[in-house]
């Protein structure tokens, strides 16, 4: 009985750090936006503000690694001493954000991304509690004594799992979408969506419409298309000639760039929720998002012949699949590895 309660703390907090991590790293675009917030607030400017989404990555990265080094239980002591450092820097920030006249400007911590949000009385509260669990944590670790570099094969696989998964969706999308655009989302249904056509007429029905006949690929563009990217469509517009499918534009007013496709407005924020980049696809069939692609890494031909829409749709039908079996398989590995250093393999 004592032993088990000897890892309370570390099952406890391991456990929260890992939910943390991960939903924040899910969607690390949401986490940048979270910290570019914090350091306006601050006066923050230069490197560190210039690059928010690569400190995103890295924050969503660190929080799942410490829990998961929480659970595996190596290096305890320094793992110990790591959370207490970083569950009291968090606790000073609820603290700011509780009781700063500047830290009221901020909506939300942030915590577990766009899952859930939590106000900032019961964010501090939480934070005193894993506060509390972290040091009741060192007390119960203080005396044990650290073997070497006895489980550093655990520690690396920890460390590339737990930056293999914001990085994985910074750069493809996030598999799982919290927001109430992600794929499977009927569009119509999503309150406050709009797109207005160039008078500012709004033409959403009529665009769920046409998706009804046939896929509707809207390139979502926050920025001017370059050449670029422009080449990466050329296949879309050959399917939009045949009648395939119907290819728009969704982008800022002001900006155009169409190439031949029709362009369609909407607002900054819309076009974040819809895609987490600033230029990529989305492929609407019968009112409903059914794949999305970041449009800066889209391979539009693969051994030797063009994606099609279809293809994409399909790819995108089993993505949630795919990734859940990533993401065991990455756990397997980890706990195999770690048995196999218990067991004082080599």
């Amino acid at each position: 009985m004592k032993r088990i309660i000897r890892h309370i703390p570390s099952l406890l907090l391991g456990a929260c750090f890992v939910a943390s991590g991960w939903l924040k790293g899910v969607d690390p675009y949401v986490t940048s936006l979270k910290l570019s917030e914090y350091f306006r607030v601050w006066g923050w400017s230069g490197f560190v503000a210039d690059h928010p989404l690569a400190w995103s990555v890295c924050l969503c990265a660190g929080e799942l690694c410490m829990g998961l080094l929480l659970l595996s239980g190596v290096f305890r002591k320094a793992v110990a001493w790591g959370t207490v450092a970083v569950m009291s820097a968090f606790t000073a920030l609820t603290v700011w954000l509780a009781f700063s006249p500047m830290g009221l400007s901020v909506q939300d911590c942030g915590c577990f991304g766009e899952a859930f949000t939590l106000g900032h009385g019961a964010t501090l509260l939480k934070n005193i509690m894993l506060w509390a669990l972290s040091v009741w944590h060192l007390w119960v670790v203080w005396a044990e004594h650290q073997c070497g570099l006895k489980g550093w094969r655990t520690v690396s696989c920890c460390a590339v799992f737990s930056l293999a998964v914001p990085l994985y969706s910074a750069v493809w999308l996030p598999p799982v979408d919290f927001l109430p655009f992600g794929r499977g989302a009927a569009l119509s249904a999503v309150p406050g969506f709009g797109v207005y056509d160039g008078r500012y007429e709004e033409v959403t029905d009529s665009l769920m419409e046409v998706s009804g006949s046939k896929p509707l690929v809207a390139v979502v563009s926050r920025r001017t298309l370059t050449a670029d990217d422009l080449r990466k469509l050329s296949g879309l517009l050959a399917e939009a000639g045949a009648g395939l499918i119907s290819l728009c534009l969704w982008t800022l007013p002001g900006l155009d760039g169409g190439a031949g496709m029709d362009v369609f407005y909407t607002d900054e924020v819309t076009l974040k929720s819809l895609l987490r980049a600033e230029a990529g696809l989305v492929v609407v069939d019968g009112g409903i998002v059914r794949a999305k692609r970041n449009l800066p890494v889209f391979r539009p031909e693969r051994f030797g012949r063009r994606v099609t829409v279809e293809e994409m749709m399909e790819e995108d039908a089993g993505l949630p699949w795919r990734y859940g079996v990533c993401l065991l398989a990455g756990l397997a590995v980890m706990v195999w590895v770690r048995h196999k250093e218990t067991e004082g393999g080599r």
